[in-house]
């Protein structure tokens, strides 16, 4: 109940004393009139006493004014508001504070759940009064406070009026914590979160115990979520590192759930690349289950192909696509180089016999690979045509030799390099491990007894994130761990080099070694055959051998991240030799100079196009730090799934896709009793206190400066003033 409260009782005191005082002086200067009779001027007696009668009236008036005039001139000094009068007697002081989050994640597009969300935060601003303050923070899977506390309405009813929906996903604990960290700055009143979502359960996931919110914090739930909502995703696309032009056709195959409470039957798939229907598979789906749409691909050409994956329209549109990008290729060109003779043995078949049966088999492998042998290393003309080049345990290289290696391996080759009893340690290390060289290791020794069997070493760690080693990383695919190693070199990493195997006693098993243009080389420390080991008879070797050379020539492929919603990308599209910054110190301007392409131009330019043609201008970092690439572009506006294109200057066109995260696509929503609980924990067991002095007289000042009463009461003082003055006059 609403009653009416003085800032400064005490003038509202003398207000009344002061208005009692026209009164008195009323009362004392009061005229008492005499009575005489005339008995022949009746009419003139009647005439008087109508005047009198006017003077009277005239003089009542004024005196009403006057004391009025007083009493509200008290009453604006003492400063008057209207407030509840109950509500001031509590803890929170009266006034409200709300902080509004609005669910703006991609969830929050199905059917018509956003719009209805919005009415309802409308509808929680229709009921604030003007002593309250509000704040909308609109929250997806971070917090973004559009209008902080204590905005005007009409510009959060601005603010939500142009909201609209993300493609991220629900993460509810940022929003929470920053609503909290908000209302912990208020002293005084009542403190209220008002969460409109659909309650996704994916989006508490992130909750623990110490996440609750502060005791004088009231949580309210809006829950707009639909009942049984019937949404189907495609979570996932199974696509082929390359489709070779030689090979049957390849497999593509998308992964489709049902996160509804019905069975769904002849759902339609439908495959496009480039653009072009393809192929069209329909699904029969159970209820929380998924299928998979199996596709043949193959192509006619080499080339970079994008695509993507549709369902039909459901109420959920977002997530109905799934997006790619694929090579298609001739079939992978490996050559071996080994030596003609070969030193006595226990196994007297050459270095590239386990290779070449290998290689032949392909096993389940949907990669073919074209193999050729030489005992010479091939001139550069046939380099060119080699996609893989392997050095099985080559004495040594020639000067001339070692440079068509180098050259190879710069502009993009894949280079294996095993050892065994024919290698020259010291002509590797002087024509290809020199400072910045080839190799990715410097060999120390051999150790170890080929033809005694009883002693050997096994792999005992795999980095099993790396791109060879994923395959193997589930259980019963394969354990490198039963190969037996009888004899290996002794080896160090070189400068950018990475140990990606080693044996139970820690020596290094295969070294890895970035060189040049997207080259790269692996040197395995011991034979490639069984002089050394049994590994070429173990379960592993043919899958290995393969992950290997599919590794070092479609690392273009196989390296393509899967970009999520948000992801910050990084696009390597320059080359090292073609760009390199120079910096002009007396002038500060900086150039960039293609060494091979042509003449010194100012900043070059990425051009990056979005999937709706937005086109953004991207430069490569010239102050790039040293675990970055100058010569790379960072692009982070990847806020819409789809194909993104970067183009630059004279150069290929690179293609990268962003896909959302599915794991938003699971409309079940979490009880709301269950959630007060979680978050209010102890708080409604808290006492009550009175609140302070001080906070009530803060609520009050706030309260009477929203309202400011006493302008309007000075406004009547004044114009009784000007009556009271005309009137005055006339009497």
């Amino acid at each position: 109940m609403f009653g009416l409260t003085f800032l400064t009782a005490s003038f509202a005191i003398a207000g009344v004393i002061g208005a009692s005082i026209p009164l008195i002086l009323h009362l004392l200067n009061r005229e008492r009139a005499r009575q005489l009779i005339f008995s022949t001027v009746r009419f003139i007696q009647m005439s008087h006493q109508t005047n009198v009668r006017r003077h009277k009236l005239k003089r009542l008036l004024l005196l009403l004014m006057r004391i009025l005039m007083l009493a509200l001139l008290g009453l604006a000094f003492a400063r008057p508001f209207f407030a509840d009068s109950f509500v001031v007697t509590q803890k929170t002081g009266g006034k409200r504070n709300a902080v509004i989050i609005l669910d703006t994640s991609y969830s929050m597009q199905y059917e018509a759940i956003f719009e209805n969300a919005k009415k309802e935060v409308g509808k929680i601003l229709d009921g604030l009064d003007a002593a309250d303050a509000a704040c909308l923070i609109l929250s997806s899977d971070n917090a973004r406070v559009i209008a902080p506390l204590g905005s005007e309405l009409s510009h959060i009813r601005t603010a939500l009026n142009t909201a609209k929906t993300t493609n991220d996903r629900t993460d509810y604990l940022d929003a929470l914590q920053s609503a909290n960290e908000i209302l912990a700055g208020i002293p005084i009143g009542e403190k209220q979160v008002y969460l409109i979502s659909d309650m996704q359960k994916r989006g508490w996931e992130n909750f623990i115990e110490t996440d609750k919110l502060s005791a004088d914090v009231q949580i309210h739930f809006v829950d707009v979520h639909a009942e049984k909502p019937q949404n189907l995703a495609i979570t996932g696309v199974n696509v082929p590192p390359v489709v070779l032009k030689e090979q049957k056709a390849a497999r593509l195959v998308a992964r489709v759930r049902n996160f509804g409470v019905e069975p769904v039957e002849d759902v339609p798939v439908r495959l496009f690349i480039d653009g072009n229907a393809i192929d069209t598979v329909e699904l029969d789906i159970e209820p929380d289950d998924l299928a998979d749409a199996v596709f043949s691909v193959e192509f006619q050409d080499e080339a970079t192909h994008t695509g993507w994956v549709e369902l039909s329209e459901d109420p959920l549109l977002v997530d109905n696509k799934r997006y790619f990008t694929l090579q298609s290729l001739q079939s992978i060109k490996v050559h071996a180089v080994r030596e003609r003779k070969r030193s006595v043995s226990r196994y007297q078949s050459d270095e590239t016999f386990f290779i070449k049966k290998a290689l032949a088999s392909g096993g389940n492998s949907a990669t073919r690979i074209n193999f050729t042998e030489t005992f010479s290393l091939p001139n550069a003309a046939t380099l060119e045509r080699v996609d893989v080049l392997i050095l099985a345990d080559v004495a040594e290289l020639s000067s001339g030799e070692a440079e068509r290696v180098k050259d190879f391996v710069a502009n993009g080759g894949g280079l294996i390099v095993t050892v065994g009893d024919n290698i020259e340690t010291d002509t590797y290390k002087r024509r290809l491990g020199d400072e910045d060289g080839l190799m990715p290791c410097d060999f120390v020794q051999a150790v170890g007894d080929a033809f005694n069997r009883d002693q050997f070493r096994v792999i005992a760690t795999v980095q099993y994130d790396h791109p060879i080693f994923i395959p193997f990383k589930e259980p019963n695919h394969g354990d490198f761990g039963k190969a037996r190693f009888y004899r290996f070199f002794q080896a160090v990493p070189t400068k950018d080099a990475t140990v990606i195997a080693s044996y139970d006693d820690g020596s290094p098993a295969l070294f890895e070694k970035p060189y040049g243009n997207l080259g790269r080389v692996l040197c395995f420390t011991s034979t490639i055959d069984r002089e050394w080991n049994d590994l070429p008879i173990r379960a592993v070797y043919l899958p290995f051998l393969h992950e290997s050379i599919k590794y070092l020539a479609l690392k273009n492929v196989d390296t393509t991240p899967d970009y999520r919603i948000g992801d910050s990308v990084e696009l390597k599209v320059f080359d090292d030799e073609e760009v390199s910054w120079t910096e002009n110190i007396d002038d500060n301007v900086i150039e960039q100079r293609h060494d091979i392409f042509g003449p010194t131009v100012r900043h070059p330019e990425v051009a990056i196009f979005d999937p709706n043609n937005v086109e953004t201008r991207v430069q490569p970092d010239k102050n790039a730090s040293e675990g970055s690439s100058q010569n790379s572009i960072f692009y982070a506006d990847t806020s819409v799934p789809g194909i993104y294109s970067a183009h630059r200057s004279g150069g290929d066109t690179h293609y990268f896709v962003v896909n959302i995260d599915t794991s938003e696509s699971d409309l079940a929503a979490r009880d709301i009793e269950e959630l007060t609980s979680m978050l209010k924990g102890a708080a409604d067991e808290s006492v009550e206190e009175k609140p302070s002095t001080e906070l009530v007289a803060q609520y009050r000042e706030d309260v009477e400066e929203n309202q400011n009463v006493w302008v309007y009461l000075m406004l009547v003082v004044f114009a009784l003033a000007v009556t009271e003055m005309f009137l005055a006059n006339r009497v």
